[in-house]
């Protein structure tokens, strides 16, 4: 099976920012070949302690666990969404918990090899997630991808 390669590189400092505990959650306003893309963050202490990213379809399944799609998309890209959504989520955190500065930093992220698509819907998600919590706006949000 073809390994998931995702780069992380410490991006831009965001000044005097901080986090405000809570749940924030984000999912695309159109559906693309049939699914929503999903992302979501929990914050305590100030801190990204969960990262969840799928993607789930109008009768409220997750593509996570679609096997057709992912054999799809493996066959397509060599990485299957079961694992992006596995793998980017993981090594985003890793990141983030070296990084315990007074500010909070976000990470670049590199595109996953085989999921052009899905890489950058998920770092645009995050970027929109981190503003939330920076402002303190909890909650479930739609947004164009």
């Amino acid at each position: 099976m073809k390994k998931i390669i995702l780069y992380l590189v410490m991006g831009t400092t965001i000044l005097g920012a901080q986090l405000v505990d809570g749940y924030y959650s984000v999912q695309g306003e159109k559906y693309h070949y049939g699914w929503l893309s999903t992302a979501s963050i929990t914050v305590e202490d100030g801190e990204i302690v969960e990262i969840t990213t799928n993607k789930v379809n109008k009768e409220g399944d997750l593509v996570t666990e679609d096997a057709e799609y992912n054999k799809k998309m493996l066959a397509k890209s060599g990485v299957t969404f079961k694992e992006f959504s596995v793998e980017g989520p993981k090594n985003l955190m890793a990141v983030l918990k070296g990084n315990r500065d007074t500010a909070f930093h976000l990470p670049e992220i590199d595109i996953v090899a085989g999921a052009t698509s899905s890489s950058k819907k998920f770092k645009k998600m995050m970027e929109f997630l981190v503003e939330k919590a920076e402002s303190g706006e909890a909650g479930k949000y739609r947004m164009k991808l």
